[in-house]
């Protein structure tokens, strides 16, 4: 029984191998946690705990040919201080790459959103940009585009072309006179310290069909020393604009230690909306896998608007007070795998 039990195990080893050979796949995932003091100027001060796009992702891809690679990749949030959600609500997609670029079909970020990326020091965690640029007064351009059709040029000289296309942003079927389709498009540059992004959006809507503008760039000035900025405009789907600028850094204390900071502005078309947005921290990297940080980030704001340096990326959103100045302190840990 033993030597059948050993052949058994040998037979399937020899099936099962040449299929792992043929396509690499992986898992991985994020576990970003913080341990927040939240406080909205008002009536709220609490303590909370914020699961910050945590995630858990399948990706992998075989080549079938010279310069013809497939690729596939599915990716689900997970709230490690709460409960699961639908499954695959980050990019997931499949496609096919080469020499001649990237072309992928599904649901993902569009190149407008991942522009943004040279100028915010504070992903995912108080004090993110988004809390600014990602407004629902100003429109909300930050987004994954459902039912996505994307190519990405090869690099030419450091120069990268995406353009994104979705006939249908917000349901799974295109529906007879639809006018919810959009279009997301940049050009990315990268040589030497300079990391460059401009990226331009329509979102058809039926009505004022808004869209947004955005510039971003960073430059490592010195090996120590990254500086990064950002302007946008965007429009509302009520034809009203909202213009974000600001700038901000990240400089290398020692191999382990980083001070980020970074100051943005939302100065908006109507009455009393503008806000301000402030963030400082320092960031303890363990390796490139773990990280510990402590941030403190504050949003001021006029008499119309109740933004906060919390609302993006994280589970613990409680809303603000308009015309008051939201304020927290975050320590968290991210951990990669």
């Amino acid at each position: 029984m033993k030597q059948k039990r050993i052949v058994i195990a040998l037979l399937a080893a020899s099936m099962v191998m040449p299929l792992a050979a043929a396509a690499e796949w992986t898992v991985y995932g994020r576990a970003h946690l913080s341990a927040d003091f939240l406080d909205d100027g008002a009536d709220y001060s609490e303590f909370n705990i914020s699961s910050n796009s945590s995630r858990l992702g399948f990706k992998g891809e075989r080549e079938f040919r010279q310069n013809l690679t497939g690729m596939f990749q599915i990716e689900q949030e997970i709230f490690f201080d709460d409960a699961g959600t639908e499954f695959a609500t980050r990019d997931t997609f499949a496609g096919l790459k080469g020499d001649w670029g990237m072309l992928r079909v599904g649901k993902f970020d569009t190149p407008f959103k991942r522009a943004r990326g040279p100028a915010n020091f504070f992903g995912d965690q108080l004090g993110d940009l988004r809390n600014v640029a990602r407004t629902r007064t100003y429109g909300r351009f930050d987004e994954r585009f459902r039912n996505s059709l994307h190519y990405r040029s090869p690099s030419l000289s450091g120069f990268v072309w995406d353009i994104q296309y979705s006939p249908e942003r917000t349901d799974r079927t295109t529906t007879e006179g639809s006018d919810t389709d959009g279009v997301s498009t940049s050009i990315g540059f990268r040589q030497g310290g300079l990391n460059l992004a401009v990226a331009y959006e329509k979102q058809f809507d039926g009505a004022e069909d808004p869209d947004g503008f955005r510039l971003a760039a960073s430059y490592r000035v010195i090996p120590a020393l990254n500086v990064g900025a950002l302007y946008q405009v965007t429009e509302s789907t009520a034809g009203d604009e909202g213009t974000v600028f600001g700038i901000g850094g990240q400089y290398r204390i020692n191999p382990e230690m980083f001070l980020n900071a970074h100051y943005f502005m939302l100065d908006g078309d109507l009455n009393e909306t503008d806000a301000s947005l402030f963030a400082i921290g320092l960031e303890y990297r363990v390796d490139s896998a773990l990280r510990f940080y402590g941030n403190i980030g504050a949003v001021s704001n006029d008499d119309n608007a109740a933004l906060t340096p919390w609302g993006a990326g994280r589970s613990a959103t409680p809303g603000g007070a308009a015309g008051e100045t939201a304020k927290g302190i975050s320590f968290g840990m991210r951990y990669d795998f």
